[in-house]
């Protein structure tokens, strides 16, 4: 996915067809997401802990979050699940929740191998998502 190597693969081989496997590219936009979730810790500080304790459940598919077992957090003073846990979390930023969604996305995409899904997801118009994500998308 690095750009002079698919210039240097353009210019060797002009009939190859350069195919990027879903692992790099569920690496890079996870990646993105979590660069922008440092972004955001370290502008609001009052909210600095709950968003580096919980960064896992920001990257984890939002297919196996757990909604029904409710459990006492560090950070958090009642009973939640992890699922209000990313949605605490998500509702401190636009920006976040906007790049949060466009993930989600792309990874039920490749997870779900439709190829049709990922290239709508990914030719959506994301106009609030975070600007490694936007460098990610491209």
């Amino acid at each position: 996915m690095y750009t002079p190597y698919i210039s240097l693969i353009k210019e060797s081989f002009p009939n190859a067809k350069i195919i990027i496997d879903p692992f790099h590219i569920i690496q890079l936009i996870s990646r993105s997401l979590n660069k922008t979730r440092i972004k955001i810790m370290r502008e609001n500080k009052e909210y600095y802990r709950k968003f580096k304790r919980y960064w896992r459940l920001i990257l984890t598919s939002k297919f196996d979050l757990d909604c029904s077992y409710w459990k006492k957090y560090l950070c958090f003073k009642n009973l939640m699940t992890e699922v209000d846990i990313v949605d605490y979390l998500l509702e401190l930023s636009h920006k976040l929740t906007a790049s949060y969604n466009l993930y989600q996305n792309i990874l039920h995409a490749i997870q779900a191998k439709n190829y049709n899904l990922l290239e709508t997801t990914l030719n959506h118009d994301y106009g609030s998502i975070s600007k490694y994500m936007k460098t990610s998308v491209n």
